[in-house]
């Protein structure tokens, strides 16, 4: 049984939430613990994807990656 999470969207004027399941290495969860404590989600509104750490039965959203700024 793979487990869906309680989430909302960290993105700059997205804030959508809902359920969301891992977007990657899904087989890493179980009924019980999950294997590993950060998952990456995808958003389907805005298609932003951000991490997040699991913290018992929830997800704590991690700060999103800055991009560079371009150099002149």
């Amino acid at each position: 049984m793979l487990t869906s999470y309680w989430v909302t969207c960290p993105h700059a004027g997205c804030k959508w939430s809902g359920t969301l399941l891992p977007l990657t290495d899904t087989q890493a969860f179980r009924p019980a613990l999950p294997t590993t404590r950060t998952i990456m989600f995808q958003c389907p509104r805005c298609s932003g994807q951000w991490r997040g750490r699991v913290v018992g039965d929830d997800v704590i959203p991690m700060p999103l990656e800055q991009k560079a700024l371009p150099t002149a």
